[in-house]
Order: structure tokens, then sequence, then C-alpha cells
């Protein structure tokens, strides 16, 4: 069962004709991400103004999908003796995969014989995950051009005021150089300054109309 995950990066005024291709390159990013971290989802989707950076994914999934990875160690003939007891080269292998000797597998391959070891990694919940995703994800955008501010090393078109994170209607918190995410977002600078909180994306392009 997926959930909606919506992000936005408030920030001072994007030169424009940075727009375009900041869209293109946030969804680009994102799904390579997700698909490097083995979270299934559904469409996604950029939109961007001078002020604001936001990304939706749809259906994102509760938790990564377990994953088996496999390592294959000595041929046969040297793992086992005559008699088909492990040697220290079975030994050997099965403890630095962190398994014991008898769950060694035999598979065949082109050269023959050869001793496996099968691992499974259980997935992580992707809420967990999402804090250290999102933050990289807000790294990783390229421009043009991008600028330091106050005292922090991190580097942005603009200078970043606020992030808003929410994934299944819940706030996803970290914080990135001075800003901690939130569940708020800013309307106009001068018609509407004030803070507003947001449920998901539905609630978030009414409230920014």
């Amino acid at each position: 069962m997926g959930k909606e995950l919506l992000l936005e990066i408030g920030t001072e005024e994007i030169p424009a004709a940075f727009l375009p291709k900041a869209i293109k390159d946030m969804e680009e990013i994102i799904r390579k991400e997700l698909s490097g971290k083995r979270i299934a989802h559904g469409g996604i989707k950029a939109m961007a103004t001078p002020r604001r950076l936001c990304l939706c994914v749809a259906n994102l999934s509760n938790r990564q999908e377990d994953q088996v990875i496999e390592k294959i160690g000595p041929a046969r003939r040297v793992a086992f003796d005559e008699k088909g007891d492990p040697t220290k080269a079975a030994i050997g292998f099965a403890a630095g995969q962190g398994i014991d000797v008898s769950e060694l597998e035999i598979i065949t391959t082109e050269k023959g014989e050869y001793i496996c070891a099968r691992k499974k990694i259980i997935g992580e919940d992707t809420k967990a995950l999402l804090p250290d995703i999102l933050k990289k994800f807000i790294t990783s955008i390229p421009f043009k051009k991008s600028m330091r501010w106050s005292n922090l090393e991190m580097r942005f078109a603009r200078p970043i005021h606020w992030i808003l994170a929410i994934y299944g209607n819940e706030t996803i918190p970290f914080t990135l150089g001075n800003i901690e995410s939130g569940d708020r977002s800013y309307g106009h600078r001068f018609m509407s300054p004030k803070p507003y909180k947001i449920k998901n994306l539905k609630d978030y392009m009414t409230k920014c109309k």
C-alpha cells in the first residue's frame, strides 16, 4: 500500500530561465534515487515558480522491497573434501558471509559447480528512509549558478526559506542547513505572506490558489 509524498522547497526568487530544466531534473533525480533504494512508486510530478519548487510522488510504497544477495565462493571440489566434509575454504567463506557452513548452497555455472551464499535483506520502512532521501534530493538539483548564504556550507540556486515535507498526511522531519522541514507553506510574500498548514497535494493546490 502506497502513500503520497509531497515536497515543497520555498526560496528567494530563482531566475525563471532555471525552472524548466529544474523541473525535468527533479523528476529524474527522485526516480533514480527511489529506484536505487528499491522503493516502488506511482507517477512523479514536479512543478515550479520562482519562489517554490514542488515535487509529488504518488503511491510511494510504505517500505523497501526485500533483496536477496548472492555471493559465489570457491569451486565445490575445493570447498568439500572426498568425504563431503567442508574444507577450510568453505568454512572461511561461510564465516566471511556471516552464515553457518550448513547454509551454503551448490550452484552450477558455465565453469562448473561452486558454493554459494544467499542472504535476504529485509526492506526498511520508507518513512525512516525519507529524511536522507529528501536531503540528498534537494542538494542534488543542479543549477547553472548556485550560491551559499549565511554561514552555511550548502549551496542552492537561491536561499531556502522553508521546506514542506509530507508523506501520507504525516510530516517528514529533517534539517537542511538552518531549515527544519514542516507541514506549512507560505502564500504570496505581499498579498498573503502568512503560513498555512498542508495535508496533501489536493489541499496544497487549493490553498496555493
